[in-house]
This record gives C-alpha cells, structure tokens and sequence, in this order.
C-alpha cells in the first residue's frame, strides 16, 4: 500500500517528549541505514535525558555491530520477544512494513496507539500506526532521523561513536557510498554537513566494507558461476542454494552488495540475486542502473519486487518467494513480463 506522511516533525517531537519509556526498532537483520537510524536515536534521545534503548532482530552482520559501542541495544534472536513491560513509545525507523517486522508483528500490533514510524519508503502497512513522518524522496532514513534530531535541538556530536557518526554511516551505506542514484544533491548537503562534525569516512569505510572474510570470495564465485543473461540482454539472473553456504562455510550475512556485480556490464540494466534462505523460502535481491540520460528509461525494481509482494526503491528491492529455486526463477520471469520487461 502507498505509504503516506501523517504526522510532521512537531507531531513526532511531541510524542517523545510525552513518553518515559522509548524503544526504538527497524526491520530485522538491519543494513546499515537500519542500524545507522537506531543508533542516532538512542545515542541523540539519551543525550538529551530520555529513556530510550534500541531494539534489534537479528541477525545482526558483524560489521555493522561494530559501529555500536556503549550503545544500549537489546538483540532479538529467533522467536524471542521484547522483554520487559510495553514501552510508552516504539519508534520504527527504516520501515514501515510488518513483512520486515515479522518476528515481533504480534507484539506490535498490541499498541499501534504507542507507535510511530520514521521511513524513507513509498509503500508500508498503515495497519501499523496513524503517525508516520514519510518521505521517499530522502537517500536514506538517517537523512530524516537528523531532521527530526535537529528540529529537537539534539547535540548532532561530533567523531567516533557519535550521534553524527551513526547518521553518516546510513547515509553513506544507503547509497553506495554516494554512487548510487538516490545520492543527490541533499544527500550530499547532509553528508556535508556530517563531516563536519569529524565524521571519519575512511574508517568506517574500512570498519562496514573491508572486513570480508575468504569465504565470500567462495560464495561469490559460485554466484557468478550461475549467472544467466535474461531479458535479450538487459538483465542477469544469479542463485545460491543451500548447499553453496554449506560447502564453502559462507553466510548469508555476507552477501551484501553481491547483487551488483553483474551491474558493471554495459549492457546489463538489472541483476537479481535469489537465495534460499529456509526450507521452501526464497530470498530475492534486486538493483537496477539508474537511466543514462534524465529521461531515459530504466528497469523499475520496486515494482519488479511489488508483483512478489515485496518493495523498497525503484533501483534496489527486494522480496521472499515460496518454493525452490526454479519456482522462484519462474515468478521473476513473470513478474518482468507484467512490469513490461520484454522476457528473452
């Protein structure tokens, strides 16, 4: 469903000075956004004496736990739930989608009342609260997380493990490190902005993109070695199976980025990355070019992702699948013929 603003930054900022008790959530296994978004606010809210502590759903990739420091963050493995009494405030950032929220859908939907959403997508559940603060024109959630933070006079800080530090990194990861084409010119005003504060960019760099180990190599391999060319061209179709993560010892946290290699090819327009990530489960990965000229035409992802009931933005989505592999392949295919991609 088309996902709206509701609520403006005085709405929002009005709630959390009303509530004792905050946590503030995203959607399982987060990106760097995700993580980026939740540790602004708990680090900015605390600063400012709140009562606040973030909520992960794992798991969470080591990279990205590094960025956490004294952070308090509760970590949710599996079934666990929130512990703990109800808070008088959940803050969700980076989503707004109970798909994204399914290990603790039934816990939220005891108190949608107590609920706001801060997100930077164009479709979520409105099931899951009357208060969201959208704009899917923003690169990244951080960009409006700082929004929100500064319309509060929150001390932004500055360097290692600051308020700004964990904005950056959002920012930063949710476009490619600026390569992307959702990197535009407010991203890079708020980029600006960041490094001012003595954001190192190069360290984390290094701490969220070169620290790979060997067997992402292996599993990069094995996902190169089934690539298909589809769509006379203009796309490229990869897997990995169950038996690649076993017989190179990779995990499936490690394959962030993967989905654009076959994106340095000339002629390829999009890449697909399918996973199976559980018995009869399929995960799928999408990103598309950005078009050569302004109004030129590319392959809109978003709704590739949206006729398998997933989302996100039109040149990076995703999606779950039932079935296997070839199952999943089959319903790609399809969706592209329905979003007007001429099948080869």
């Amino acid at each position: 469903m088309t996902w709206k603003r509701t609520a403006s930054l005085d709405d929002i900022a009005a709630r959390i000075s009303g509530a004792d008790h905050i946590i503030c959530t995203t959607h399982a296994k987060p990106d760097g956004d995700a993580m980026g978004s939740v540790l602004a606010v708990v680090r900015g809210l605390r600063a400012s004496g709140h009562n606040v502590e973030g909520l992960l759903m794992g798991p969470v990739p080591a990279p990205l736990a590094r960025l956490v420091g004294d952070t308090p963050l509760q970590v949710l493995d599996g079934d666990a739930q929130p512990e703990g009494s109800w808070p008088d405030l959940v803050v969700i950032v980076d989503t707004g989608a109970f798909s994204q929220l399914a290990p603790i859908e039934g816990w939220l939907r005891e108190h949608p009342e107590r609920i706001v959403v801060i997100d930077h997508h164009a479709s979520g559940d409105e099931a899951l609260t009357d208060v969201r603060y959208v704009d899917d024109s923003a690169a990244s959630a951080t960009v409006l997380v700082k929004e929100l933070l500064e319309h509060m006079d929150v001390d932004l800080g500055r360097g290692d493990g600051s308020v700004a530090e964990a904005l950056f990194a959002g920012l930063a990861t949710d476009t490619g490190w600026f390569r992307q084409a959702n990197a535009d010119a407010r991203a890079f005003r708020v980029a600006s902005e960041l490094l001012d504060r003595d954001v190192d960019k190069n360290r984390l760099y290094r701490l969220i993109e070169e620290t790979a180990r060997v067997q992402r190599l292996a599993l990069l391999s094995r996902m190169l070695g089934s690539i298909e060319v589809i769509a006379k061209g203009r796309g490229a179709i990869m897997s990995l199976s169950g038996e690649d993560f076993e017989s190179t010892g990779g995990r499936r946290d490690e394959l962030t980025g993967l989905v654009n290699e076959p994106l340095v090819v000339d002629g390829i327009e999009f890449s697909v990355l399918m996973v199976e990530d559980g018995p009869g489960v399929v995960k799928l990965s999408m990103r598309s070019k950005p078009p050569r000229s302004r109004e030129g035409a590319f392959v809109d992802v978003r709704a590739l992702a949206g006729q398998m009931g997933g989302g996100g933005h039109v040149h990076a989505s995703g999606a779950k699948v039932q079935g296997d592999l070839a199952q999943a392949r089959s319903k790609v295919l399809q969706g592209l013929i329905a979003i007007g991609v001429e099948e080869a």
